[in-house]
């Protein structure tokens, strides 16, 4: 029987909840009917004379006669392409960078191409997503004999110089960056457009970004930031340098696996490099990192040793169901409904020929702590999801919780351990 003042906590919390609850749909209405009314897709696809050269393209908004470069990316001949770009009046300058130094040299394949065709969301029916494959593809056709007025360097070091177009890319930043702010980390989620447009996706380092050195790329989880990863970073050896993906939780996955395949294309395309790029993710990061492992060319995948991932639940979440019956729903929401397109996609990866996928699932509520059904936010039968069990090199149990997972001291062992090989199960004492 509960006494008064019990009730009344009881009746409090409850209250609370609900005022917290009507204020983040709020925000998340509002941000969604800012992404339709002010975001498109700009979906593109390369023709022409074909050498092998990679293509640089450059879209640019034009204000009041002035271009300022927006979005760029690089694309080999006959690559569809999209991008995501706020409300604007663009032009597009493309080119064969047949001599590979980014920049445009008179006599290379070259377009332009004014107001080129954006499906804006606001002229579209969607429903409940967009849908990629039926966006409207504006053909970009080489010519030789075009040639571009503007003066054009589409190299990152002329980008940092002139421009803040690549100011999430490869930044040198540390564990308590503003970004990685809690704060930051749950409006991402119920205000992902707000996200976009004042902080940005962005693939960082802790120290200049060195080519010739192994990397590791650092995928946190739902409403997190890199800090997540600050101690199980600590544990790592110094011959590698650490790479940190930092996305908005309440945009789509399929969306979010997208950019960071762009990114590390860009990385790969204008670098050749790294050598070895490996990945430790944590939570949905680990559906993210599915979804880039899923869209990853030849040219990464080759490079792709090491697939780690932390209390992933790459069954989704039973509790996503509600999204059928919910007003307002945060896009990421769809994908985490148990067989979602998105999950039956990712869990066709095969990752026999690698990288070797390291699956590390929790199962306490505490650490040390007994055995659950789940770590107190994932259930073990969506950790432990069939496909991600048949794709395994090992498995292997923690006892903590969620979030406590990442840095629990077993994890760190196992992580190290697995780092000098990778190829088999590793084992570690009392773990």
């Amino acid at each position: 029987m509960l006494i008064p003042q019990q009730i009344f906590a009881r009746v409090s919390l409850v209250v609370t909840g609900l005022v917290i609850s009507s204020c983040v749909i709020k925000d998340l209405k509002d941000d969604l009917d800012s992404a339709e009314q002010e975001y498109g897709y700009f979906k593109a696809e390369t023709t022409g004379p074909d050498d092998g050269s990679d293509v640089l393209i450059g879209l640019f908004k034009r204000d009041e006669g002035r271009l300022s470069i927006a979005n760029l990316r690089t694309v080999s001949s006959g690559e569809t392409f999209y991008m995501l770009v706020p409300n604007a009046e663009y032009t597009v300058f493309a080119y064969s960078d047949s001599n590979g130094d980014f920049a445009y040299q008179p006599g290379e394949p070259a377009a332009r191409i004014d107001n080129p065709v954006i499906n804006w969301f606001k002229d579209m029916q969607i429903q409940d997503r967009v849908d990629i494959e039926a966006l409207q593809i504006q053909q970009i056709e080489l010519a030789d004999t075009t040639t571009l007025e503007k003066k054009l360097d589409i190299s990152f070091e002329a980008l940092h110089k002139e421009t803040r177009v690549s100011d999430n890319f490869l930044s040198v930043v540390s564990w308590d960056d503003e970004r990685f702010s809690t704060e930051i980390a749950t409006r991402s989620m119920w205000e992902p457009t707000w996200f976009l447009r004042e902080v940005g996706y962005g693939l960082y380092a802790l120290k200049k970004f060195d080519p010739a050195k192994k990397s590791i790329l650092l995928v946190h989880g739902v409403m997190d930031s890199p800090p997540v990863f600050e101690t199980l970073a600590e544990t790592i050896p110094d011959e590698y340098q650490l790479l940190l993906f930092h996305y908005p939780s309440g945009f789509p996955l399929r969306h979010t696996a997208y950019v960071l395949n762009e990114v590390l294309d860009e990385l790969v395309r204008r670098n050749q490099i790294p050598p070895q790029l490996d990945i430790i993710a944590h939570s949905m990061g680990g559906l993210v990192s599915k979804g880039l492992l899923f869209l990853a060319d030849d040219a990464l995948s080759q490079r792709l040793r090491l697939f780690i991932s932390i209390a992933s639940p790459f069954g989704g979440d039973a509790s996503a169901v509600w999204t059928k019956r919910s007003p307002i729903v945060a896009p990421v929401w769809w994908a985490l409904v148990p067989d979602s397109p998105y999950l039956q996609k990712i869990a066709e990866v095969d990752l026999s020929d690698g990288p070797r996928h390291h699956l590390i699932f929790a199962y306490s509520h505490e650490a040390a702590g007994k055995s659950e059904g789940d770590d107190g936010v994932v259930t073990l039968t969506s950790q432990l999801e069939k496909s991600s069990q048949r794709n395994a090199t090992a498995i292997y149990g923690i006892a903590d919780n969620h979030k406590g997972a990442v840095s629990n001291p077993c994890t760190l062992a196992l992580v190290t351990a697995i780092l000098q090989d990778g190829s088999t199960r590793v084992t570690i004492p009392d773990c």
